[in-house]
């Protein structure tokens, strides 16, 4: 009896750490995805500025929940795809759920070229926010800085 146990918690063992590696493979991927997202996106900024908005708006670089979006370092939206009506607003004091200043979080991230920001909030349509994590990346065009970013939901 204490062999079949033995046996059957080993099993349990295995099958969750098996779980627990696939899940991390899957956001490496999810994460290596959005770097090379951004990226591109920055790219296509840093060679035409403004110009590159109306494509950034388009259906190609909207997928599933993530989308690439664009602010200027003084936090105003110039590319929103899921509202384009929420363009041209301050997001500087934009927060999460629990309060975190995400705004001046992306703001601070893409002064210090790319990073990662980490916060909580609803997936389109729901009201129980989730954690999202967002790559941001600085862009410049002539004498302008952008922060491009996308994210996705964990």
């Amino acid at each position: 009896m204490n062999k079949t146990l033995l046996v059957m918690v080993i099993v349990m063992l295995l099958v969750a750490a098996s779980g627990i590696f696939y899940q991390q493979q899957s956001e490496n991927r999810q994460k290596t995805e959005l770097v090379s997202l951004v990226d591109q996106a920055a790219q296509l900024i840093e060679e035409g500025g403004e110009t590159a908005f109306p494509e950034l708006r388009s259906s190609s670089w909207v997928h599933n929940d993530s989308y690439v979006f664009v602010w200027r370092v003084d936090g105003i939206r110039v590319v929103y795809p899921p509202d384009p009506s929420g363009e041209g607003k301050n997001m500087t004091d934009l927060v999460d759920s629990q309060g975190k200043p995400i705004g001046k979080l992306f703001i601070q991230t893409a002064e210090n070229g790319s990073g990662w920001v980490n916060y909580m909030w609803p997936k389109p349509g729901e009201k129980t926010p989730s954690l999202k994590i967002t790559y941001i990346k600085r862009a410049q065009y002539q004498n302008r800085t952008y922060l491009v970013g996308s994210g996705v939901y964990i």
